[in-house]
């Protein structure tokens, strides 16, 4: 099938003889590399048991494209899609199964990073908002060698003290950029915390800790204000 522009990965789902229907995802012309047969059809098969069990399929198709990006050989998407799709299978157990798309991707991040299904579970039974935003800073504190208990624990206290979603997404933004510069996950994730519960009781949506250079003690690290860059 042609496309206007580029390639285009036809994903045909057959559920009987009873329904028949395909998407088709068009991919930008002159990226990555061609999929393979074997690779197209293993894909397929895994989108199409992603619908049919209610999980986003978006991810497994960007893994895709993140792969030819890569120039990854076939059998390293194939692999990334089939652990991306348990990932998200598993993260809508632990999440209930009226969680949101963004829900079950920050949730499926979360178990790539290490944290398990009993985090994702304290969290949603910590709020009854959305909490794409908490599970998305799980996955980052986690991945800065925060442990699992501690994260979870760190962001239920912010989710009790009414913080903004922004004020628990710095969390995990300002010990990523923390650690990065040389400071111990520990000790910046509490001077951390700190920072953002004060923040959350006098100053509303304003988060007024950066990231300190590394060697900082903890008072000279929270006496710093300038406001932090966020990610997109």
């Amino acid at each position: 099938m042609r496309t206007r522009v580029g390639l285009a990965l036809v994903v045909a789902v057959s559920t009987g003889a009873a329904r028949v229907h395909a998407q088709q995802v068009a991919y930008a012309a002159n990226v990555g590399v061609e999929l393979d047969s074997t690779t197209q059809a293993a894909v397929a098969r895994e989108v199409s048991r992603a619908r049919d069990r209610g999980i986003p399929v978006e991810p497994l198709l960007a893994k895709v494209r993140e792969g030819r990006l890569k120039r990854a050989p076939g059998s390293s998407i194939r692999a990334a899609v089939a652990k991306l799709a348990v990932r998200l299978d598993s993260a809508r157990a632990a999440l209930g199964a009226e969680s949101t798309n963004e829900e079950l991707v920050a949730g499926a991040d979360a178990l790539a990073a290490g944290a398990g299904e009993t985090s994702l579970r304290s969290l949603r039974s910590a709020s009854a908002r959305q909490i794409a935003a908490p599970l998305g800073t799980l996955a980052q504190l986690v991945a800065s060698g925060v442990k699992p208990a501690r994260a979870v624990e760190m962001i239920v206290a912010l989710i009790h003290r009414n913080a903004t979603p922004s004020q628990v997404l710095a969390l995990g933004n300002l010990v990523e950029a923390d650690v990065a510069s040389g400071l111990k996950p520990d000790e910046s994730a509490a001077i951390r915390l700190r920072g953002i519960e004060a923040a959350s009781l006098g100053f509303g949506d304003k988060v007024t800790v950066s990231a300190p250079m590394p060697g900082l003690n903890q008072a000279e690290a929270g006496s710093k204000s300038p406001p932090p860059k966020r990610r997109p």
